[in-house]
């Protein structure tokens, strides 16, 4: 019994470094489809982050992000652009890429919630908590990114929310509609799947 017990454990975590490595991985493929349009380009990266919250467990989703940030400090190329580095953190955008794990924290833990309480409700109430729960993730990563650009470039903070926030809140609002279908959709059975 004590022998099933290592096993299942050892499986468990097995999966749970697979999922890790798998959605960091996404971050970094997701990081490379942006458009420069600015001192923060537009990025595809939060997909892949909400998906981490979203779908991971509370542990594996913030560890996930974390690794995305461990590789591109050691040097591996997976912030956009293929850029990599720790003075890509020190830079301009490097608020919004430090908040990444505790993005897909707060929505691992809102999905916690929504198992319990939420899971067996009308679609339109899942609906509703999943995109709330993303805006209020979406707001951290506004306020960290802008104040640490607004430390950076020392530039007011209504001159930084016109560069870094602005100019992204239609494309980020299409991310949260296009994470939320796909919550709705795939969430349920690949937790049947995966069994995390």
């Amino acid at each position: 019994m004590e022998q099933k017990t290592v096993s299942v454990k050892t499986s468990a975590q097995i999966r749970a470094a697979v999922l890790c490595g798998l959605f960091a991985a996404f971050t970094a493929v997701f990081s490379q489809i942006s458009l420069p349009i600015g001192p923060v380009p537009i990025s595809c990266s939060l997909i892949a982050v909400y998906l981490a919250g979203l779908f991971l467990p509370v542990k594996t989703a913030a560890l996930s992000q974390l690794v995305y940030l461990l590789l591109g400090i050691i040097g591996v190329p997976v912030f956009a652009g293929f850029q990599s580095g720790a003075a890509r953190l020190a830079g301009p955008t490097g608020g919004y890429l430090l908040v990444y794990p505790v993005i897909a924290l707060i929505l691992s833990l809102s999905m916690v919630i929504y198992d319990k309480k939420l899971a067996r409700k009308p679609l339109a109430a899942r609906a509703a908590y999943i995109v709330s729960a993303m805006l209020v993730s979406l707001i951290v990563c506004y306020a960290a990114g802008t104040a640490w650009f607004t430390v950076f470039s020392g530039s007011s903070f209504q001159k930084a929310l016109s560069l870094t926030v602005v100019p992204f809140i239609a494309g980020d609002i299409a991310k949260i509609v296009l994470c939320t279908v796909v919550t709705l959709s795939a969430r349920e059975r690949l937790k049947k799947t995966v069994k995390f």
